[in-house]
């Protein structure tokens, strides 16, 4: 302090006698970035009870430290998905009456964020949930697009504008205001409607970064940061969009956006094709923007040079780039911060205790538990009928079938619609379902079902239930006969959890056709089907002939766009979960075996060849007919080749 208060000094006097000296003051500043990190604090994988190297906010601390040595100016931002995602997130919420200040704040209070804002994810578990976690945070929360119903009144905090005090280049210390707005997607109206309806709505994101832009700058904030809970698209605004990290970009006034959702890296080849995009920078139209992966993966850093403009800080130069946990060139990873990780050994360890119960037993040893016959995987599920889906059919069909009796609904017929949620993609080679065979633990109820849905039953028709699987198949790509190029069969474009399988009734995948719907879920070839032969109980299935179908949350209240499904056909909103369905089922069986009735397949042109598809590098270990191991690629996933006319 005292050496900042002499070059002032200094320089005031030099300034004084030889005003030509006066040069541009400037200001560096660092902003750090974590975004969907979906309970994934400790570098632990509680689905296989397993220490990880690669993901984990204890080993993002390694980087957040680092910045924070190399510059006084420092801001340290989380952009949502937090209180939901895996076994953790599960227990505290089965707990969350045993602590007063909930871990997941524990460690952000540790780690001294200075903000967050909420993702789609916070609202999973209802409004009083949420409001139960965020109050236990010693910085502010910003969301300031949800609203009171009929209103335009901000249901959270809209920003917040924090006071700093920075050190210049000139080593003067400076008081700095730093505006914060955070902004979540409008679907979540849809994805959580049952939380939400009738409590809060949500205005369109951009209109309320305009409204809130100016505002904040006429309070006083020298800087102005966007939370930005959206990925990064520059497809032309429809309102109310989802992804809109992008266009935000292009609001005066903005300093820096913090993007994320999407689980997606920014910068990155992926984004290079996007108008105002300059990947070597880190910006888009000019504008700083990270997206800093997701599960701990990265740390998002934006560093902004800022030159003194009168009474105002303005952003002269901006990049943005990420630091990963595990560096693939040099095969190391940042070590974890034991004083960070020692903040959650507690409930870690609790944690652990709850996945490693077993399913149905009875503690008089009555019942040892409930298990598996065989290996319960997802590596064919997107290739072949899978009991990995099967069995969550199974169990929502067991469960509708008991909620359903005695009502005006009990005559009919019950389908059940289940996705592959763990099957690579995006996730990566490690991302599948992979139940070894014997006693189930709890833990592997969170690998066979990932997300804390709850069930919802629907009332459809033959023609419906025929539309929702045209949707469901544009996970494959369009495969040609008589063509030697190698043929990609899965389009990895449509996410994994969009390929509903629905059991009850039989039908068969035309990959020779085009798909019908396109990957945002509008209709691209009309004339197109995909879906042949749909039968129920051997018999065709009629165009208005109705149906209960059970599905999730998500998928009921129009999660995925798909046709036909709206809240307006829900017959039944349960408030269990999906895996607590699932558990009840098990517990009930005792023993499962894993064996798919193959209720559906698929169906390719005739001299077809060349088709392969990528899954889990383990999956070479349990190869089935029709699926020849060619290699591994470079992303450590397996390539396998297809025999069309072996595959069952």
């Amino acid at each position: 302090m005292r050496s900042s208060l002499l070059k002032y000094t200094i320089f005031s006097i030099l300034l004084g006698v030889f005003p030509c000296l006066i040069v541009a003051q400037t200001l560096d500043v660092t902003i750090l970035a974590t975004s969907d990190l979906h309970n994934n604090y400790m570098d632990y994988d509680y689905f296989i009870d397993k220490s990880m190297d690669r993901t984990g906010l204890v080993r993002v601390a390694s980087a957040i430290k680092q910045q924070r040595r190399e510059n006084p100016n420092v801001l340290l931002f989380d952009n949502g998905d937090n209180i939901q995602g895996n076994p953790f997130g599960d227990y505290l919420v089965k707990k969350s009456f045993l602590f007063e200040t909930s871990p997941i704040m524990q460690i952000m209070n540790n780690l001294n964020y200075d903000a967050m804002t909420l993702g789609n994810h916070e609202f999973n578990f209802g409004l009083e949930y949420l409001h139960s976690v965020i109050r236990g945070a010693r910085f502010p929360v910003v969301c300031a697009n949800v609203v009171k119903p009929g209103t335009e009144q901000p249901y959270f905090r809209p920003y917040t504008i924090l006071k700093r005090k920075f050190i210049d280049s000139d080593g003067v210390i400076q008081d700095v205001k730093i505006g914060v707005i955070g902004l979540v997607p409008p679907q979540i109206l849809v994805w959580d409607g049952m939380h939400l309806n009738g409590k809060a709505e949500v205005l369109d994101a951009y209109e309320t970064a305009e409204k809130y832009v100016p505002e904040v700058k006429r309070q006083g904030a020298d800087i102005i940061i966007l939370l930005s809970h959206s990925g990064i698209s520059d497809s032309p605004r429809k309102g109310k969009d989802e992804n809109f990290s992008w266009y935000l970009t292009s609001i005066p006034e903005v300093d820096a956006v913090i993007s994320g959702h999407s689980h997606n890296q920014f910068p990155s080849q992926g984004y290079a094709q996007l108008q105002g995009v300059d990947i070597s920078s880190g910006t888009v139209n000019g504008v700083p923007v990270v997206m800093p992966g997701y599960f701990g993966d990265n740390l998002g850093i934006i560093k902004i040079v800022f030159e003194r403009s009168g009474d105002r800080w303005e952003r002269a130069t901006g990049t943005g780039f990420l630091v990963p946990v595990y560096d693939s060139v040099t095969n190391q990873s940042l070590p974890p911060v034991q004083s960070v990780a020692d903040v959650l050994k507690p409930t870690h360890e609790a944690v652990l205790a709850y996945i490693r119960s077993p399913v149905g037993a009875i503690e008089d040893g009555a019942n040892a538990g409930s298990r598996l016959t065989g290996t319960l995987n997802s590596f064919y599920a997107l290739v072949h009928d899978d009991y990995s889906v099967q069995l969550v059919n199974e169990a929502q069909m067991w469960y509708a079938k008991k909620v359903l009796e005695n009502t005006e609904y009990s005559s009919l017929p019950i389908l059940s619609a289940a996705a592959p949620f763990k099957c690579g993609g995006r996730q990566g080679p490690n991302y599948f379902t992979n139940v070894p065979a014997g006693p189930l633990a709890i833990k592997n109820m969170a690998d066979i079902y990932v997300y804390s849905n709850t069930v919802v039953i629907l009332k459809m028709t033959g023609a419906e239930i025929q539309e929702w699987l045209e949707r469901s198949a544009g996970q494959f790509r369009q495969i040609k006969g008589d063509v030697s190029e190698v043929q990609e069969l899965i389009n990895w474009a449509q996410p994994t959890y969009l390929f509903d399988v629905i059991d009850g009734i039989t039908y068969e995948i035309d990959v020779s056709q085009p798909a019908r719907y396109n990957d945002s879920g509008s209709l691209g070839y009309p004339e197109a089907h995909r879906i042949i032969n749909v039968q129920f109980n051997g018999l065709p299935i009629e165009a208005d002939q109705e149906f209960a179908i059970v599905t999730n949350n998500y998928r009921a209240y129009g999660g995925g766009d798909f046709p036909g499904i709206s809240s307006e056909k829900i017959i039944y909103v349960s408030p269990d979960e999906n895996r607590y369905a699932i558990l009840q089922y098990i517990e009930e069986k005792q023993e499962i075996t894993p064996i798919s009735d193959g209720n559906w397949r698929l169906v390719f042109p005739s001299n077809a060849e060349n088709i392969i598809f990528i899954s889990s590098p383990l999956a070479k270990e349990a190869l089935i007919p029709g699926v020849i191991f060619e290699s591994l690629n470079e992303e450590g996933f397996g390539v396998y080749k297809i025999d069309p006319d072996s595959l069952k």
